[in-house]
């Protein structure tokens, strides 16, 4: 698909639904899709564009509201398997902020969060961002975003990548258990885009990609180093059960783009 047609679609989409709900608030869009699916680019190209429309926007991460590196020591002190931030945000600021862009007013200025993921050696630390324009559309991205507990946990043992063991499997389970607990913040969004890549696995070639040319600086991790790294947020929020589950959702999900392993837009849909 052209990209040029897709953002001009995208774009429509968004802004008619706005003018539907005839409210000065922020409209909230959530991209949801795999690590180097092009989330954050989508969001910065949505800006530009929609800026010649004359709204202004503003793109926002999951990863923005993780807990502060204190709080994951802590989390690590009690349950060693949290090598990593994963699935550990602070949802009720994740809420304070998506209101606080929602209802800010003309000249107003506040702050939400940022996060610094390269501090403490890669473990990260929350920081603070001030925003001073009113936003028309809040587009905020994830890795796990819209991810919903799966009932039927038999998914979890089912062979997939990443989930091998009964110690990783376990672990997949302990996690679905606190997805309802991002019910609050995923019934905020408006509007649903999916970043929806079939051959997940090509991440692990993207995460390459860019890893490759860091080690010819003594930097960046190795193929071993990477296949560890995404596997465990596999194994956290599995993109074959979680990014399946909401390509299929047409109650949450307005809009499924499908992503070839060259990153090109081979169609768009709804869910």
């Amino acid at each position: 698909m052209n990209p040029e047609d897709y953002y001009s679609l995208y774009a429509q989409k968004i802004i008619d639904l706005k003018k539907q709900r005839k409210t000065d608030a922020g409209l909230i869009v959530g991209v949801s899709g795999i690590q180097g699916s092009g989330k954050t680019t989508q969001g910065k190209k949505m800006e530009e564009i929609l800026k010649y429309f004359g709204y202004k926007a503003i793109s926002l991460s999951i990863d923005d509201h993780y807990i502060t590196h204190q709080e994951l020591v802590d989390l690590r002190s009690r349950d060693p398997r949290y090598i990593r931030r994963g699935v550990t945000h602070d949802i009720p600021l994740a809420i304070a902020n998506l209101k606080s862009l929602q209802t800010m007013k003309n000249g107003q200025k506040i702050s939400i969060a940022g996060y610094d993921k390269g501090a403490y050696r890669g473990d990260g630390e929350r920081i603070s961002k001030e925003v001073s324009d009113k936003p028309d559309f809040i587009f905020y991205d994830g890795w796990m975003l819209g991810a919903r507990k799966v009932s039927d946990e038999s998914i979890f043992s089912s062979g997939l990548p990443a989930l091998e063991t009964p110690a990783a499997q376990q672990f997949a389970k302990d996690i679905n258990s606190k997805l309802s607990d991002y019910e609050p913040l995923w019934a905020m969004i408006d509007f649903m885009n999916v970043l929806y890549v079939p051959h997940y696995q090509i991440s692990l070639d993207w995460r390459e990609q860019a890893e490759k040319p860091l080690r010819t600086k003594g930097e960046g991790m190795s193929p071993e180093q990477i296949r560890e790294f995404v596997y465990y947020f596999w194994r956290s929020v599995h993109p074959a059960i979680q990014i399946e589950n909401l390509v299929r959702d047409p109650v949450h999900t307005q809009q499924v783009v499908t992503i070839a392993d060259d990153h090109s837009i081979t169609s768009v849909a709804s869910a």
